[in-house]
């Protein structure tokens, strides 16, 4: 339940600095610890992502990285063929490969991230699926579990195929968030190799500094025009922007910094502070939350422990909690559904991360109903589908038979665990609306078990 403070961020009633002018045709900004859409432009049209396709390569290596099936030491061989593609100008960029010979994956992985190597991708495709086509299928898959829109063709962007701004950065937030380490390779200025400099394509790192810079990604195809995802972090705030299409080289670092400054100003605007919960009997969950880095969104520096917490909260908050320590990993995926009553909400991605392995559902005529506030039973079946706890028998309040049928286990499984106790008049009540505060309450109690 406390997974529902996510939702609070809707930005209603926040304040909201002068929306810039950019050359980019899309463009999206991120807060990092939420996942909320702070700035946006035509962000779900499909646009060519040119090398920014690279950032799926690298997070896959990264997925075998921590799988243990090679090492950053670990020398990858070079085929005739490899070392061709990395001599000829139709796989930019163009950073000889030794034929015949071995390269590092740590080395390989440089060269895909800063100078923006395609033939060191196919290299690494090769070596972890046996081909680029087979590679190519998994990043699909890949892209699916994560809710991004569009479909990969190569592994390195060097040909046109097509995504969205929105996915870029959700993939972003994601490598982030699993992968910290990114970072210490996408900060990188430049990189040496067999005797020679290739600085990094991301220029807010050198010639159009921008401050708290600290990767990610650019992408350039005449399909593609001039993209840049990046990421900068100030105040121990981070954020996220993706532009695509912007018309050339100078103009997407400056769309990027100047989207950038915007987001960091909303955030100034928009700081969270809680001037109602000093009396609140939750006081002491809500502030650990906030210490752990657990989103929690207010409006007009309220948190508003006292009001329901909404299904769409309720579920980014899982995900966004839950993700980052590994509960979700194990879960199977299955088919997104398309849910008509999600465009442009903050919390859309989250949502159908958590439908496809069925942790969530929709309300019926392909609805998800974010906005809905969710009912106690309800909470509990979901968290029963995340956490998988042991079956266990039926609870004991005197109201245990007003549990609806289809929740009765999910019931039943969660209160076994303690997530969930009565009221003060002892009762579950278990189609009563979920608190904020209730939420955070769980939710402290879910960390303690993670």
């Amino acid at each position: 339940m406390a997974l529902l403070l996510l939702l609070s961020l809707v930005p209603v009633s926040a304040s909201q600095p002068d929306k810039p002018e950019i050359y980019a045709e899309s463009a999206i900004v991120i807060d990092y610890d939420t996942g909320e859409t702070i700035y946006a432009k035509d962000t779900d049209s499909l646009r060519v992502p040119a090398s920014m396709t690279k950032i799926m390569t690298a997070y896959i290596i990264f997925e075998e990285l921590e799988a243990g099936t090679f090492t950053l030491d670990t020398m990858v061989p070079i085929s005739a063929e490899n070392a061709r593609k990395s001599r000829d100008s139709s796989y930019p960029a163009m950073v000889p490969l030794p034929s015949g010979g071995e390269v590092s994956v740590e080395t390989l992985l440089k060269l895909i991230l800063i100078p923006s190597a395609s033939a060191s991708c196919i290299v690494m495709a090769e070596f972890i699926s046996g081909s680029e086509e087979a590679f190519v299928a998994r990043m699909n898959q890949t892209a699916q579990r994560l809710g991004m829109v569009g479909e990969y063709e190569n592994c390195h962007g060097a040909f046109p195929h097509y995504l969205t701004a929105r996915s870029v950065a959700i993939l972003i937030r994601e490598f982030i968030d699993r992968f910290p380490q990114i970072l210490e390779y996408t900060s990188l200025p430049s990189v040496e190799f067999n005797g020679k400099t290739y600085p990094n394509t991301n220029k807010l790192l050198t010639d159009h500094y921008y401050e708290g810079c600290d990767g990610f990604k650019t992408g350039t195809i005449p399909e593609a025009g001039y993209c840049l995802s990046a990421t900068a972090v100030r105040d121990g705030r981070r954020i996220i922007a993706v532009v695509m299409k912007s018309n050339n080289d100078t103009h997407r670092h400056t769309d990027t910094a100047t989207i950038l400054d915007y987001g960091f100003q909303w955030l100034d605007e928009n700081s969270f502070y809680f001037d109602d919960i000093a009396d609140h009997w939750a006081r002491a969950n809500i502030e650990r939350l906030a210490e752990t880095g657990i989103a929690l969104h207010t409006r007009g520096g309220k948190f508003r422990p006292y009001e329901p917490i909404t299904r769409g909260e309720f579920t980014a908050m899982l995900v966004s909690a839950l993700g980052p320590r590994g509960a979700l990993d194990a879960l199977p995926e299955g088919t997104t559904p398309q849910f008509t009553d999600l465009d442009d909400y903050w919390a859309q991605a989250e949502i159908l991360r958590a439908a496809s392995p069925g942790l969530v559902a929709g309300t019926g005529y392909g609805a998800f109903s974010p906005d809905s506030a969710i009912s106690r039973e309800q909470a509990m079946v979901i968290l029963n589908n995340a956490l998988r706890p042991p079956q266990a028998q039926g609870p004991t309040f005197p109201d245990s038979a007003s549990v609806s049928p289809w929740a009765q286990q999910g019931v039943n499984n969660i209160t076994a665990l303690g997530l969930f106790s009565g009221g003060s008049d002892g009762l579950l009540h278990p189609g009563g609306q979920l608190t904020r505060g209730e939420a955070a309450t769980v939710f402290c109690q879910i960390l303690d078990r993670l």
